[in-house]
């Protein structure tokens, strides 16, 4: 009984976690569980951390945080199970098949080691785009009934996703959260961590801070911005009113996309620029752009140059500029990159949030996307940079900085063409 447990927990630790550290020590205790007496601390860090006999378990909580987070687990897979379950007990280092509760109140789970899968944060983010979505989708659709298609299916960006015979995914950036426990244990706060995208980052964090083991926990939590969010309900309806089949894509959490969506299907990337570089697919590689360490910062590394997002308050002011507007500086993203099996990637982003929602907006208008077409002489795959300025919050204008074809040869490194088309809006110096 407890071989087949153990099996279907492995493989959901494996699926869930990815944590090679967490199996190697469930593997342990499993090997261990036959035993009369339970292994010790020490034994512990020597099979499964690889430490010596001198490591001192006084001094370092590894083994304990490790259990902790196992345990957690194990206690998240046994959610609404009935029948005998694996069970850590408490302070114990060993795997039992405790007997399952008896009625609903015994298996009653604390707030704070409630599933993570599909949470009540998720389930109230689902109802918020079921009702958006659908609000907008059954809007557009009845007015596709009397106009026919909407003339942007004939743009170079949003040709290959209004012909295609698969419907598109809308890929929302979403961050992951950590719970932080005070002193007593109880749930603090929720923190974001840019060191910290997944539960294998914390993994790997917690394993190079130690003495965090007690205050971060994984309840795989993750929250989408509101303008992301609100930039999928705007494109959700335009893809149905430019496809024959006026299909209604699905939006789906980039945390949760995958590979096989990625390599295969059309992906409509809806994004800041930092977190591009979450999703696995090579492709995103291919751009001539790349986020600096700052979250606020774009560098196109043809050139060089630095395009820095800044508020209005943070511009500078003296005595020889006086009449000069304070404007905010933001910067807008776009690509459209071919994938290795015919489908294609869309990459809608922004550094700030203006730069993201005027992008949505851009990609909205027949007119802007010709133009932008002309830049890169309709190339299949280009990319372009926006700068967009804003005045007391809302958004003066936007202007084209760079915009380019992006040629590349087979599967392997992308080439970017030479050619770059550069407005005189900036002098030429490292940063903008």
């Amino acid at each position: 009984m407890i071989a087949a447990e153990a099996s279907q927990f492995r493989t959901v630790l494996l699926g869930e976690s990815r944590s090679v550290i967490l199996t190697q020590l469930f593997d342990y205790l499993l090997e261990r569980s036959a035993d009369r007496r339970a292994p010790k601390e020490i034994e512990i860090a020597m099979a499964v951390f690889g430490k010596s006999a001198a490591f001192d378990t006084s001094q370092d909580s590894m083994v304990r945080g490790h259990m902790s987070r196992l345990r957690q687990r194990l206690d998240y897979f046994n959610t609404g199970k009935s029948g005998p379950r694996l069970q850590i007990p408490k302070g114990e280092y060993r795997l039992i098949l405790a007997p399952g509760p008896k009625d609903a109140e015994e298996e009653a789970v604390p707030p704070s080691e409630s599933p993570p899968a599909r949470s009540a944060a998720w389930r109230g983010l689902a109802i918020m785009f079921a009702a958006s979505v659908l609000g907008w989708a059954a809007f557009f659709l009845f007015e596709q009934l009397n106009r026919g298609p909407s003339p942007l299916w004939q743009t170079a960006f949003w040709r290959p996703v209004a012909v295609h015979k698969r419907l598109p995914v809308i890929a929302v950036g979403d961050f992951y959260l950590v719970v932080e426990s005070g002193p007593d244990g109880k749930p603090r706060r929720l923190v974001m961590n840019p060191l910290i995208q997944s539960g294998r980052d914390l993994d790997n964090y917690l394993t190079l801070h130690p003495d965090d083991f007690s205050k971060l926990h994984d309840r795989d939590i993750h929250r989408v911005p509101a303008p992301v969010a609100t930039g999928a309900a705007a494109i959700l309806p335009l893809i149905s009113t430019m496809r024959a089949d006026h299909g209604i894509p699905d939006i789906t959490p980039v945390s949760q996309l995958s590979q096989d969506a990625i390599d295969s299907g059309n992906v409509i990337f809806i994004d800041y620029f930092a977190q591009l570089g979450t999703p696995r697919s090579p492709i995103l590689q291919m751009s001539g752009f790349v986020p600096s360490q700052n979250f606020d910062e774009i560098r196109d590394i043809a050139s060089g140059k630095v395009f820095t997002a800044r508020s209005e308050s943070a511009q500078n002011s003296d005595a020889t500029h006086p009449a000069t507007p304070a404007y905010g500086y933001d910067y807008g993203y776009v690509a459209s990159y071919p994938g290795p099996s015919g489908n294609q990637i869309l990459v809608i982003s922004g550094i700030e949030d203006a730069g993201l929602s005027r992008m949505v907006k851009l990609v909205s208008d027949k007119r802007e996307l010709d133009l932008l077409a002309r830049q890169t002489h309709g190339a299949a795959a280009f990319e372009a940079l926006y700068q967009v300025r804003t005045v007391g919050g809302l958004i003066f204008d936007t202007s084209l900085l760079i915009a380019r074809p992006l040629k590349t040869e087979g599967q392997g490194p992308p080439v970017v063409r030479a050619r770059n088309h550069y407005l005189p809006m900036f002098p030429k110096s490292g940063r903008n």
